[in-house]
């Protein structure tokens, strides 16, 4: 089964005509592909990590064969998980505003 990532990072929800135009990719790809699964991200909802020190110190033990202990592991955890929505994603779609010439600063994070 085909598993499909979608990023929404415009705050204007319904608004937004860059939701729009994905939105209707997704109507066309459901209607070619019904058991295609979805998991969306909206990114002016979700609540981001922080990526602070204990982050960035799990982050380098992992990088160096380490495990993460203490307040790391859970840190690590919460990366993790992020990281499988994106790992398990087959497919992605982005719907990105034009944002001052760039790209949202939520995006970025």
């Amino acid at each position: 089964m085909t598993k499909l990532l979608y990023i929404q990072a415009s705050p204007r929800g319904s608004e937004s005509k860059s939701i729009q135009v994905a939105d209707a990719y997704l109507e066309t790809l459901r209607a070619q592909n019904p058991m295609i699964e979805f998991d969306t991200i909206k990114l002016w909802e979700e609540d981001l990590l922080s990526f602070d020190e204990t982050q960035a110190a799990a982050k380098m033990k992992v990088m160096t064969g380490q495990v993460p202990t203490g307040a790391e592991k859970p840190a690590w955890d919460e990366i993790t998980a992020v990281a499988n929505r994106f790992i398990a994603a087959d497919r992605y779609l982005l719907a990105v505003p034009m944002w001052n010439s760039g790209i949202p600063y939520r995006l970025k994070c």
